[in-house]
C-alpha cells in the first residue's frame, strides 16, 4: 500500500485544491475518526494551525467530518505544532490534527496528524488513513466549535518551566523572526520574560504574509537587522513554530547543525547524553560528525523529516537529533521538533556561559551546495539512464573527499541536489550538472 496523499510532514498542498479541496477534508475527518478511535465510543481530536487564510476554512471542513462520523473537537485556534504535541501529551485527546504547510508559502496548506502521546503518527498509519480515507464518504455535521480559551497559556508554561533560570537573557536585546506564524506574539512574550529586549521583525501575520521572506527558512532579513541594530543575536522561527535557527551578533546564520553541536556538547558535558551520541539526517553537514567526534560524541544518521528523526532517536536511545534546517528534538524535553523549545534553550545555554553567540559553535564546515530543481514527475533516479551514469562519474571522482545525495522532496515537487566535497567550484560544476540533467529528464 502505497501513500499518495502524505509526504514526509502530512499532506501539503496548494489550499483549498485537492487534496485539501472540502470532500476530501471532510472524508479525512471520518477517516480519522474510524481510523484512531480504536474502540473509543467517544473519540475527541484537538485541532490547531497556524496564521494562514486558509487555515479556518480547512479546520471547519475537517471539524464537520469528525463530529459527523461521531468525534468531538477541540478548536485551539492559532497554536504552534509543538504545542499541539504538548497539549495531547498532558491531556487526554484521541489524537491532534495541525492545519499548517510549515515553511511554505500562504497559498499552500496542510494537515499534520499527531498520536495522542505528541508524536507524529508513522508512516504505516498514514498508508491506513489513505486507505480509509478512499472508503469514507464526505458526512455533513456541525462545524467548528468555539475556540478554548488558554490552551496557548499552557504550551507558554511549559517553555517557561523548561528553564533552570526564569530570566537567563536579563540585559540581553534580542530579535525575533516568527515568521508571522504560529508563534506570533508568543515568541516575543517568551523572550521578554526571560528578560531580553526584544525588537520583532516578523510577528504580525495578516493571512497572507506567514514565511513571506522571513522565518528560519529565509533568515537573511533577521541577521541584517541583528548586525543593523547592534543586537545580541537573534532567532528565527517558520511558519508552525517546529524550527529554529539561530543569528549571532555578527549577523552570522547558525543553522541546525551548529545547534546540535552546541546542544549535544553541553548534555554531554552534564553526563545527559546517553551512549554518548545524537542524531541527524543524511543533510547534516559532514563538519557536525566531525566536530562532534572532538567531544567524543557519534553520530547516526537517518533519513530526513523530524519524524525520521525521532523514530532513530527511540530504536537507538538517543537523547537528542535534529535537522539541519532547525528541526531538533530532546527527548529530556519533548517528542517533536519545538522551535521556541530550541531556540530558548540555546539562548540560554549561551548566556549561563557568558560567551557571545558566535562562541557557540564552532563547526568546521566542508563546503556544501544545494539545489533545488522543480519536478514534472519522480521517478527513481537509477531509473534514469543519464542521472545514474553521471552520479556514478561524480562519486568516483569524490570517493574518500566528498559525497552526493539526491532525492526528492516529502512536501513539494522538488528534487533536492546536494553535494559536499573540499574542492568547492567543483562540487558547485557538479551540482549544476546533475541539476541540469534532472531538469532535461523530468520537465515540469
Amino acid at each position: 500500500m502505497a501513500r499518495e496523499l502524505f509526504g514526509t510532514d502530512g499532506i501539503r498542498g496548494r489550499a483549498l485544491e485537492w487534496p485539501l479541496d472540502e470532500e476530501t477534508i471532510r472524508r479525512l475527518g471520518v477517516a480519522l475518526v474510524r481510523l484512531m478511535a480504536d474502540g473509543d465510543p467517544e473519540p475527541s481530536f484537538l485541532i490547531g494551525g497556524d496564521t494562514r487564510a486558509s487555515t479556518e476554512t480547512l479546520a471547519d471542513w475537517l471539524s464537520i467530518g469528525i463530529q459527523a462520523a461521531g468525534g468531538s473537537v477541540t478548536w485551539g485556534g492559532v497554536l504552534p505544532t509543538p504545542a499541539v504535541s504538548h497539549l495531547l501529551r498532558v491531556g487526554s485527546c484521541t489524537a491532534g490534527i495541525v492545519i499548517s504547510a510549515s515553511h511554505n508559502p500562504a497559498e499552500d496548506n496542510g494537515v499534520k496528524v499527531l498520536a495522542a502521546s505528541g508524536e507524529k503518527i508513522s508512516e504505516t498509519s498514514e498508508e491506513l488513513l489513505e486507505d480509509e480515507l478512499k472508503r469514507a464518504p464526505a458526512k455533513v455535521g456541525p462545524g467548528l466549535p468555539e475556540k478554548r480559551p488558554g490552551l496557548i497559556d499552557r504550551y507558554r508554561a511549559r517553555i517557561l518551566e523548561s528553564l533552570e533560570d526564569p530570566r537567563p537573557l536579563e540585559g540581553l536585546h534580542l530579535v525575533l523572526d516568527a515568521a508571522n506564524g504560529a508563534a506570533s506574539g508568543l515568541a516575543d512574550e517568551i523572550l521578554e520574560t526571560m528578560g531580553a529586549e526584544v525588537t520583532a521583525i516578523a510577528s504580525a501575520p495578516n493571512g497572507m504574509n506567514i514565511n513571506r521572506n522571513v522565518g528560519a527558512a529565509s533568515p537573511q532579513q533577521l541577521s541584517e537587522a541583528v548586525t543593523r541594530l547592534g543586537a545580541d543575536g537573534g532567532l528565527a522561527l517558520d511558519g508552525d513554530a517546529d524550527r529554529a535557527v539561530l543569528v549571532d551578533e555578527k549577523g552570522r546564520i547558525l543553522d541546525g547543525d551548529d545547534l546540535l553541536l552546541a546542544w549535544a556538547t553541553s548534555l554531554h558535558d552534564e553526563g545527559r547524553l546517553p551512549d554518548h551520541k545524537i542524531v541527524a539526517t543524511v543533510m547534516s553537514n559532514f563538519g557536525l560528525e566531525t566536530g562532534l567526534a572532538t567531544q567524543g560524541i557519534g553520530l547516526i544518521r537517518c533519513s530526513v523529516g523530524d519524524r525520521a528523526v525521532w523514530e532513530t532517536m527511540t530504536r537507538t536511545g538517543a537523547a537528542l537529533g535534529g535537522e539541519q534546517s532547525g528541526h531538533i528534538i530532546c527527548s529530556h524535553l519533548s517528542v517533536t521538533g519545538d522551535g521556541l523549545l530550541t531556540g530558548t534553550q540555546i539562548l540560554a545555554l549561551a548566556a549561563k556561559s557568558g560567551r557571545p553567540l558566535s562562541e557557540l559553535s564552532n563547526l568546521q564546515r566542508l563546503p556544501q551546495v544545494l539545489i533545488n530543481v522543480t519536478v514534472g514527475r519522480r521517478r527513481p533516479f537509477k531509473e534514469i539512464p543519464e542521472i545514474r551514469t553521471l552520479l556514478k562519474s561524480i562519486e568516483t571522482t569524490l570517493a574518500g573527499s566528498g559525497r552526493v545525495l539526491l532525492r526528492y522532496s516529502g512536501t513539494e515537487p522538488l528534487a533536492r541536489v546536494m553535494l559536499e566535497g573540499e574542492n568547492e567550484a567543483q562540487i558547485h560544476a557538479f551540482a549544476e550538472e546533475l541539476a541540469e540533467a534532472i531538469r532535461q529528464a523530468l520537465p515540469e
